[in-house]
């Protein structure tokens, strides 16, 4: 990520800035967590990139899954931790130029680093991606590298959930991603499918901000 974008970001975290966050489990992942949970070569292993904050993570564990974040903002990690009870150690990650945190029953893992240093080297065997607010948080020049990372770490039959605004593809973030766009990045062994709109906005969203803003939709991305 370059390093106007990831200042950008961590100033929000710092400054308590952060109205995309969801104080609820996200209604997608209570509707269709099962799509994340198992594919035909792994089981309830789940990836959260840039997950922030996020409630879900700690929904996801306590229904059986190991969870893997990543999150450049250290102050949102030890948010994550401490505003849910969760019990955690750190450590360094030299392989990712950061740290990681693990709860200490070792069903929740968040790598605190860079994006883009983050790689199939680091973990794999997921059976499903949770892409709430990361590939539409980047510029349209970043979502092309981005692709090409999350390709690695992808596989026939993995589950993978993406929200996308439905908004004026000059404006973001978060950034409009088109379908056509998302198949071209994937290949042609990538099939996109609207799951759902989004209901519940985060009560923190500035939408008057940014009038152009229809909503947001979910989509089950599949890889044959």
């Amino acid at each position: 990520m370059d390093d106007k974008t990831m200042q950008g970001w961590l100033g929000c975290w710092e400054k308590k800035t952060s109205p995309w966050h969801h104080d609820d489990v996200h209604e997608a992942i209570e509707k269709h967590h099962e799509i994340l949970m198992t594919s035909l070569t792994a089981k309830n292993k789940i990836f959260i990139p840039l997950c922030g904050k996020t409630v879900d993570i700690k929904w996801l564990a306590d229904r059986g899954n190991e969870v893997v974040g990543l999150e450049a903002s250290e102050i949102a990690v030890k948010e994550l931790f401490t505003e849910q009870n969760i019990e955690y150690t750190s450590e360094d990650a030299p392989a990712v130029k950061g740290k990681l945190y693990r709860s200490t029953d070792n069903k929740i893992k968040v790598y605190c680093c860079d994006l883009f240093l983050f790689s199939a080297e680091i973990e794999s065997g997921f059976s499903g991606i949770w892409d709430r607010g990361s590939l539409v948080a980047l510029s349209p020049a970043d979502q092309k590298r981005y692709i090409e990372l999350i390709k690695t770490l992808i596989h026939p039959g993995i589950g993978y959930l993406l929200e996308i605004p439905d908004r004026d593809p000059n404006n973001g973030p978060p950034f409009f991603i088109s379908l056509e766009n998302l198949q071209e990045g994937f290949g042609p062994n990538c099939s996109v499918t609207k799951l759902c709109a989004v209901e519940k906005l985060p009560p923190t969203a500035d939408i008057k901000s940014m009038p152009d803003m229809k909503g947001m939709n979910v989509f089950r991305l599949t890889f044959g």
